[in-house]
């Protein structure tokens, strides 16, 4: 059943759970329709190799089929999922992500830990009343914890760490036996995580603390319902907690007021970690906020659908960082959007797809940086390893392909960084990539008067104004070489 235009879901496939925001966005302000959470334990599934066991695996499908029924009628461009630290870390992730989009019925990213900060971030900056004040944002999830600076809804510093209250708890307290020692060995690994942090976060300081995210939220509830505090987390009261973990000496024996049976399991990591954040930032209060991961995804794809794409600013810094020939930028854009505009009835390329097109043009001489040879291979290496805000992980990867793609062989190793079903549909961009790089080889400004072009049964045809190749010789070359190319990886490139 079609859902109203301005519907928006998000699906945060967290290390210890998964959350489903469904909602629609009204002046500025998120209006939930409905939310749905399942303690998936994903971060619990990962073996000594870093593999999801089959039964994690079947328990996380099955809950994104019940999530899948929720999203049904939303089109793709209003729904986002993304996957966190358990998901980056998981050796069959590929795999498992093929079975979660078929269960979802819509596409998974895996967002980079400092993309997560970030997005954490601007969902906890909508929920807090609009001030100018700095915060400090901390984010303890199941596989890892987020350390972010902010003013308004901007960031200024992000950190992710790998640990959370599952990977914690399974490492200090896998017994379930919370011994001093343990406590001690768990919260001096996190200061230690934290070391590098405390410096230039506390030498640009903060107004208030702000914790998100279930753990923290679970500690606030604990300290609350024990009288240790009247809102939010103290040290004092996490100085109580400390004695009060230890005295019940195992997990299961948590009886706290305010512990949910579900958080028990990964409650004593967890809080191991907000210890250690207090000490090592000195704080004394942390309230908690209400938006977290999830809200910030519906923030951002509501960005993206009202022309606020933050993507858009993370290739312009790139840009400008790297000192890209933005004149040569236009002359090839130019030809591109020739080559689309023209070939629009037959190529089929999406949307998306053309946005892709559009990144890989401002950026495929960033590589020059490094060196005029071989930029292709160093472009590609710097987009794939920058920090770029609003990109998932496998945006960032064909962004990079495309990039190394637009010179010398069309194909290779390259490509298996890919899915199968993938790998063509880029070779396809590659190609229309290189035909406008040929076509403002020259790097000036006179029109290029292509007439036709056309896709047909792994064809491109190209037609130019009579004579025009002719008066062009080098270009022609330069066409020819790669209609061998495109015929060495199994296309052919027409031309006349």
């Amino acid at each position: 059943m079609p859902q109203p235009a301005d519907t928006l879901a998000a699906i945060d496939l967290g290390s210890n759970s998964f959350h489903l925001l469904v909602a629609r966005l009204e002046n500025d302000q998120l209006q939930v329709l409905d939310r749905h959470k399942e303690m998936v334990r994903l971060a619990g599934g990962l073996d000594e190799a870093n593999r999801l066991d089959p039964q994690t695996r079947a328990r996380a499908l099955a809950c994104l089929r019940r999530f899948g029924q929720r999203l049904g009628g939303l089109p793709p461009r209003n729904v986002r999922i993304v996957g966190t630290n358990t998901l980056r870390r998981a050796r069959n992730t590929a795999e498992f992500i093929t079975e979660a989009e078929r269960a979802a019925g819509h596409e998974i990213e895996i967002i980079s830990g400092r993309e997560e900060a970030r997005l954490i971030y601007l969902g906890v900056a909508h929920s807090l009343p609009s001030e100018p004040a700095r915060r400090l944002v901390v984010d303890i999830g199941g596989g890892s914890t987020e350390v972010i600076l902010g003013e308004g809804f901007g960031t200024r510093l992000r950190e992710s760490l790998s640990m959370g209250c599952v990977s914690m708890t399974r490492r200090f307290f896998g017994d379930g036996h919370i011994s001093p020692e343990a406590w001690q060995a768990a919260v001096t690994h996190a200061e230690l995580a934290l070391l590098p942090l405390i410096q230039p976060y506390s030498e640009r300081g903060w107004a208030v603390a702000v914790g998100s995210s279930g753990t923290l939220r679970s500690v606030a509830q604990v300290q609350r319902a024990q009288g240790w505090s009247e809102g939010g987390i103290t040290a004092r009261g996490l100085r109580r907690l400390r004695k009060a973990l230890l005295a019940a000496r195992r997990s299961e024996a948590l009886d706290l007021p305010g512990l949910s049976e579900e958080r028990r399991p990964v409650f004593v990591g967890g809080a191991a970690i907000a210890y250690a954040v207090f000490e090592a930032f000195r704080l004394e209060h942390m309230g908690i906020s209400v938006g977290a991961l999830r809200e910030g995804v519906v923030y951002d794809l509501a960005g993206r659908l009202h022309h606020a794409d933050v993507r858009g600013r993370s290739i312009a810094h790139l840009v400008k960082t790297f000192r890209v020939d933005t004149d040569q930028v236009a002359r090839v854009q130019q030809v591109m959007d020739r080559v689309l505009t023209l070939g629009e009835a037959s190529l089929g390329v999406t949307a998306a797809e053309r946005q892709l097109l559009d990144w890989a043009v401002q950026l495929h001489e960033v590589g020059r940086v490094v060196a005029h040879s071989g930029h292709h291979r160093h472009g590609a290496y710097l987009v794939r390893h920058a920090d770029m805000p609003g990109f998932s992980r496998q945006e960032q990867e064909r962004l990079a392909l495309l990039i190394r793609l637009q010179r010398r062989r069309l194909g290779g190793k390259a490509l298996h960084r890919l899915p199968a079903r993938e790998r063509g549909r880029l070779l396809h961009l590659a190609l229309l990539l290189r035909v406008a790089l040929v076509l403002r080889r020259d790097r000036r400004d006179t029109p290029v008067p292509l007439e036709r072009v056309k896709w047909k049964d792994g064809q491109l045809k190209l037609r130019f104004a009579p004579g025009w190749l002719e008066e062009h010789p080098l270009t022609a070359a330069d066409l020819a070489r790669e209609a061998e190319r495109a015929l060495a990886a199994g296309w052919r490139l027409k031309y006349a």
